[in-house]
């Protein structure tokens, strides 16, 4: 078992993600793209491990996030993404892109940094999926019906923001023009941030004690949920 300094968490930085300083302050917690969903649905031995890493984590200078195809392509979409969103949104509010890191004013282990925020209440989380497929599902389907994963991040960064409004946005250059964009208005899903307190409460609990789980056979859901995209 590895314990967990708090002493040794960075306050998040201002503007933009994917610098040096983003991923030093990410370094230990939970946040709202990686271990927001294991914190809902893995089993006691899953949390565990988690917790181990987060505590060891701390100890190390913060090594480059991960990468790869489907990341890239993501990336080298999501502003044209956000550009047509702002075009064809009915409100006039704000767009404010990449506003940073936030982190939970309760529970310093949680994080999220939105891809924009839209006027004074809105978080927006923006997907570019490599796979036409995989976009042409989130189009007819929604994130909640297409991707547990999505949904939890989704809920998880209104959850440490405080903003009650959630957009979704995915965006594929090569479906037809009509189709190109997808976005949704998802609802705050209440009983899904109560359990994000109660579990937050019940691992920094054990953090602060050098605890761990007590060891369950029985899942408290599905252990981990395969990324599909």
């Amino acid at each position: 078992m590895h314990n967990y300094d708090f002493s040794l968490l960075t306050p998040p930085p201002t503007g933009e993600q994917n610098t040096q300083a983003w991923l030093d302050a990410r370094r230990g917690r939970i946040t709202a793209s990686d271990r927001a969903h294991k914190i809902l649905y893995s089993r006691d031995k899953t949390i565990g491990i988690m917790m181990d890493q987060m505590a060891e984590e701390l100890k190390h200078p913060a090594e480059e996030g991960f990468s790869n195809a489907h990341t890239r392509h993501g990336h080298a979409f999501e502003e044209q993404a956000i550009n047509e969103y702002d075009m064809a949104r009915l409100t006039s509010a704000p767009i404010e892109k990449s506003p940073g890191m936030f982190v939970h004013p309760r529970f310093d282990i949680a994080s999220a940094t939105p891809d924009f925020f839209e006027g004074d209440d809105t978080t927006g989380q923006v997907k570019c999926p490599s796979k036409l497929s995989n976009h042409n599902s989130l189009l007819h389907f929604g994130v909640k019906m297409v991707s547990s994963n999505y949904y939890t991040q989704v809920q998880f960064e209104s959850y440490v923001t405080g903003r009650p409004n959630i957009v979704f946005v995915s965006y594929h250059p090569d479906a037809p023009a009509t189709n190109q964009l997808y976005f949704e208005m998802v609802d705050r899903d209440e009983a899904m941030h109560e359990l994000f307190d109660k579990r937050l409460s019940e691992i920094e609990f054990m953090l602060l004690n050098d605890e761990r789980p007590e060891l369950n056979e029985k899942a408290m859901g599905l252990d981990g949920i395969p990324d599909l995209f």
